[in-house]
């Protein structure tokens, strides 16, 4: 069956992407996407209002009317895309964003426009990212109404999340408090039924992913100091702080969370603390004992027997007068069978 004439410019920007340097595919991959049909897209007018440069556009009506005949490709294809459609990942690997990556980001593309494009696939007529959602908020940030991306029909949920795992890996990898809350959505929602198999998807051994996963037994305090700067927690940190909490308490770990965020403690301090705790003696509980003062026969006080729960017992005596002290001392022994020390 012979190709329509979108299919084939869409296979004349495929071919572009693939074959030009990375710094020239994006220029000509919109040139091409320019001479397509009004059909399928407008050139959208110049002015201040539209940076001054001419692109295109993609339009609700025009998704509409494109998607039925990508549906049926697996080819991928640029686009720029009104970020109104555009969806968020739901199965994205990053969930903790440095607002001041994103203000950052958005200065570089005031400056210079968006480089680089997002990865997206096609769902119930949006575009859903697969990655780029800091070039998304930072779009947002910055001003601008629309996103370039490449479009990768029918991406599985899986991929979805591989693609923006991979993506982040080689940009700025998402932090192992990001990959915990990741992991479990992905096993709550049936993406991956095990910790084996995301160990399998990502390449990540096993014992690792168990680690991953134990740092959201941390409680909510430490969690929280982690999601403010979750740069200088490692994953070895994370879980020297779980250990931490659970031979210490909790007010022990916060404290140490907080050093290790400032910068002031790193995971050899956290380790040494959690050692300290654990190799702790256990100190005994102080006994309460019962106190009974001794009178003498005419009411003088003459001293205070205590006894304990445990069978302690012990008593002290004042007596001046040295024959009835000799006294006491020989009747106790004769009561004692003490013998000479």
């Amino acid at each position: 069956m012979a190709k329509s004439r979108l299919e084939q410019m869409r296979d004349q920007a495929a071919k572009a992407l693939s074959a030009a340097p990375p710094a020239d595919r994006f220029a000509r991959a919109q040139a091409l996407v320019e001479r397509q049909p009004n059909g399928f897209a407008e050139k959208r007018p110049e002015g201040p209002a539209h940076d001054g440069a001419p692109a295109v556009t993609t339009n609700v009506a025009n998704l509409r009317v494109a998607d039925s005949a990508v549906s049926r490709s697996t080819e991928p294809f640029f686009e720029e895309v009104n970020i109104e459609l555009i969806d968020e990942n739901p199965y994205n690997a990053r969930r903790l964003y440095r607002p001041e990556r994103v203000h950052e980001l958005a200065g570089e593309i005031r400056a210079d426009g968006q480089l680089v494009p997002g990865l997206a696939t096609i769902r119930n007529g949006r575009r859903v990212l697969a990655g780029g959602h800091y070039r998304f908020r930072a779009l947002k940030a910055a001003g601008k109404t629309r996103m370039k991306l490449m479009i990768h029909p029918n991406l599985t949920d899986q991929q979805l999340y591989q693609i923006s795992y991979k993506e982040n890996a080689e940009r700025e990898q998402q932090s192992p408090l990001d990959n915990a809350l990741a992991w479990k959505s992905l096993m709550d929602e049936g993406i991956y039924p095990s910790e084996s198999a995301i160990s399998e998807a990502t390449g990540m051994s096993l014992p690792n992913v168990n680690k991953t996963m134990s740092i959201l037994k941390l409680s909510d305090g430490i969690l929280d100091i982690v999601k403010e700067r979750p740069e200088p927690f490692a994953l070895t940190t994370l879980y020297q702080l779980s250990l931490l909490e659970r031979a210490a308490g909790t007010s022990v770990a916060v404290a140490m969370a907080a050093k290790v965020k400032d910068e002031v403690a790193v995971c050899r301090d956290v380790t040494d603390a959690r050692a300290r705790y654990e190799n702790k003696p256990v100190r005994k509980q102080k006994e309460t004992s019962r106190q009974h003062k001794l009178h003498a026969p005419d009411g003088t006080t003459l001293g205070v027997l205590k006894d304990w729960d445990s069978g302690k017992v012990t008593f002290e005596i004042l007596l001046q007068d040295p024959t009835k002290r000799q006294a006491l001392v020989e009747e106790l022994k004769a009561k004692f069978a003490v013998g000479e020390a």
